[in-house]
C-alpha cells in the first residue's frame, strides 16, 4: 500500500472517530468542503488527490459520511443503537470494507472528551447564526476551533459531545495535517433507510488485516 493510500486511510479513521452521533432530530444531508491548511512535507504534491468534499446523511440514530477523492468514493456508516458500523474504501478499484465491531465502536465512543471554551465571536454560515468555541484536550492544548449553531437540533458528533450546537465549521490538526471543514449546503429531507446499508462489490476485511496492509505486512 503506497503512501497516498495510507494517508487517505488515516483520514478515514480520523473521520470515523468524529462521526459517532448521538440521537438526532435532524433528518437530511449536510455537505462540507475540506481544505488542507497545512500538510506534512511528505504529502506536498498530493493535495489534488486528497478528498475535498464530504456529505453527512443523518436520520435518528444513524449517520453516513461519504467522501469523494481521485481514487474513488469512501463511506463511513455508524449506528448508535446497535453500536457498530463499517468503512467502505475504494482505493483505485480495490474495494474493501472494514467492519466496526461493538467493542471497537465503544472503544472510540468512550474516549475522554475535550474541554470547551465558549467565545463571543459569531458568524453566519448558510443563513445559520454560529458562535465560536475552542475545544481543548486534558493538557489544555487546542485540538479544534469550532463554529456551531443551535438552530440544528443535534447533540453533535462524538468529538463534539457537550458542545451547545452542531458544528458547521471546524479546524483540526492530526499527524501534522491541519484541515478546515466548512458546511456548504444544508438540506432537511426524508432519508431512506437504505442509505445506511452496505454496498455490493466490497470485500470484508478486519481492522487488524487492514493495519497489516498499511504497514506493508502480508
Amino acid at each position: 500500500m503506497n503512501f497516498l493510500s495510507k494517508s487517505i486511510l488515516n483520514l478515514l479513521f480520523l473521520f470515523f472517530t468524529t462521526s459517532l452521533f448521538a440521537q438526532s432530530d435532524f433528518e437530511g444531508i449536510i455537505d462540507f468542503s475540506i481544505s488542507y491548511i497545512e500538510l506534512p512535507a511528505e504529502m506536498k504534491g498530493y493535495e489534488a488527490m486528497l478528498p475535498k468534499e464530504m456529505s453527512i446523511t443523518m436520520k435518528g440514530n444513524k449517520s453516513r459520511i461519504e467522501q469523494s477523492q481521485m481514487m474513488g468514493t469512501n463511506v463511513i456508516v455508524s449506528d448508535m443503537d446497535k453500536k457498530n458500523g463499517f468503512i467502505e474504501m475504494d482505493m483505485g478499484g480495490q474495494k474493501l470494507r472494514m467492519l466496526i465491531t461493538t467493542d471497537e465502536f465503544e472503544k472510540e465512543e468512550n474516549k475522554p472528551l475535550s474541554n470547551i471554551e465558549y467565545l463571543d465571536e459569531t458568524k453566519n454560515i448558510l443563513g445559520y447564526a454560529c458562535k465560536k468555541a475552542i475545544m481543548k484536550n486534558d493538557l489544555g492544548d487546542t485540538v479544534m476551533i469550532v463554529f456551531y449553531t443551535k438552530e440544528i437540533s443535534n447533540k453533535a458528533q462524538k468529538e463534539f459531545v457537550g458542545l451547545e450546537g452542531f458544528p458547521l465549521q471546524y479546524n483540526m490538526t492530526q499527524q501534522k495535517m491541519t484541515m478546515e471543514i466548512l458546511a456548504t449546503g444544508i438540506n432537511k429531507q426524508t432519508v431512506l433507510d437504505g442509505s445506511f446499508e452496505k454496498n455490493e462489490g466490497f470485500k470484508d476485511i478486519s481492522q487488524a488485516d487492514l493495519q497489516k496492509m498499511m504497514s506493508g505486512g502480508n
